[in-house]
């Protein structure tokens, strides 16, 4: 097991540069202002700057540059959460710079947006919070940038040790793998889920090959490029020609039910969609453990799968896992306790979450962070084999497709192909 603990600073604090411009600008400099925003506009934001003290971390600085009709500016980032007021920016008197600072540690990767003139009412009371996320803005002076599709862009930082994302690039002077959507007519969850199939380069009808199952296929085909991470890991050989089968949901409240550790969903993915993969596309699943993969609720899907049907799902991949959830009894944490009256079952582990995963929500009791902890702590004592990992990010697809490439090799990596 590999975990590196620290707590997140949450608290701003105060900037160095951001001092020494309150200081000119205090002092009636007229040049300082102008000075200052074409370093910004030249280096891009926010503006980091090192801690000589704590060399693995360093001070982030947030810049908007206002208008006369700003009266307030939110960071909206993981780093808050929804609790917008404490978010708010400062701005350096008689000036256009509005700032908030944090102390960040080094391998920090997220998306942030702004709220200029924002409503401040707390999320719990707002009724209609589409109409707010109209007024975020991303940053102007930032060219990272996150699609979420639908015209909705976030902006993006990276500081210098952030997990590399290397294998999410696409390459043109390398073989592509197939990515074909179909349908699978479930009489078990008695509706119609859309799949994705992909297959490898070189792929041979009828071989046999690892199979990577992914939860949420809609989102790990587009929002993690899991398609283009598969054709780069395996061309450089860190991981044997695998087809992954991607399941979407026939709707978002059919996901909220399903992926919730329901059985019916343990015995979709064992007894019908794996069928179908050799009965429709003529493929031989290779049938020494299967992977399965997902975030948030699709990782809590993954391992509650793996649970349920451990001889067929022998290798879990889970990216900021729900484990907090409830099944049936109210109680959280439903499938750590599983796992504590279970003998031990023939199941790898790749865990991750963000250290920004605090959420105050009442239905995460406890958070994302504390309950994937709770997980890893009875899977090891169970004896179970768990490489962990908690960077400093949040709940988001930006972080997950940076590392999704790095648990596949952990997890199966070392496999070597039948054929």
């Amino acid at each position: 097991m590999r975990c590196a603990t620290s707590g997140s600073a949450q608290e701003p604090v105060e900037s160095p540069t951001i001092r020494s411009l309150s200081e000119k600008a205090a002092a009636k400099d007229s040049h300082a202002v102008e000075a200052f925003w074409s370093r910004v506009q030249g280096s891009g934001p926010p503006l980091v700057e090192p801690i000589p003290e704590k060399p693995n971390y360093s001070l982030v600085t947030f810049l908007w540059r206002a208008d006369n009709a700003t009266h307030n500016v939110v960071v909206v980032s993981p780093l808050a959460l929804m609790n917008f007021p404490v978010a708010e920016m400062k701005q350096i008197p008689e000036t256009d710079v509005w700032y908030l600072t944090y102390t960040m540690r080094n391998d920090a990767r997220m998306v942030y947006r702004y709220s200029p003139n924002d409503s401040l009412v707390p999320f719990d009371a707002e009724t209609n919070f589409y109409a707010r996320m109209a007024n975020f803005r991303r940053d102007p002076f930032n060219t990272k940038t996150f699609d979420y599709g639908n015209n909705m862009l976030a902006s993006v930082l990276e500081l210098p040790d952030a997990p590399s994302d290397r294998w999410i690039q696409v390459r043109a002077d390398i073989p592509h793998g197939t990515l074909k959507q179909s349908k699978i007519s479930s009489a078990i969850l008695k509706n119609d889920l859309s799949v994705r199939l992909y297959t490898p380069p070189n792929f041979v009808a009828n071989d046999s090959y690892p199979l990577v199952m992914v939860m949420d296929g809609d989102s790990y085909t587009t929002l993690v490029p899991t398609p283009t991470i598969l054709d780069n890991l395996i061309h450089d050989g860190k991981i044997p020609a695998v087809v992954a089968l991607f399941v979407g949901n026939s709707s978002p409240q059919a996901r909220d039910n399903e992926l919730n550790c329901a059985d019916a969903w343990g015995d979709f993915l064992a007894k019908e969609a794996i069928p179908w993969i050799g009965s429709t596309m003529n493929i031989r699943v290779n049938a020494n453990g299967v992977s399965i993969a997902g975030s948030s609720m699709g990782g809590l899907a993954a391992a509650c799968a793996a649970y349920q049907h451990p001889e067929i799902f022998g290798k879990v991949l889970a990216q900021s896992g729900s484990f907090y959830r409830t099944r049936s009894d109210g109680e959280p944490e439903w499938l750590t306790r599983q796992f504590v009256r279970a003998k031990p079952l023939p199941i790898d582990f790749y865990l991750e979450v963000g250290l920004l995963e605090t959420s105050a929500i009442p239905s995460r009791d406890p958070s994302m962070l504390t309950s994937s902890r709770h997980l890893r702590d009875v899977l090891m004592a169970k004896g179970y084999r768990v490489d962990y990992h908690e960077h400093f990010s949040g709940h988001e697809h930006v972080a997950w497709r940076a590392t999704l490439g790095e648990g596949l090799i952990e997890l199966i990596g070392s496999t070597r192909s039948s054929r």
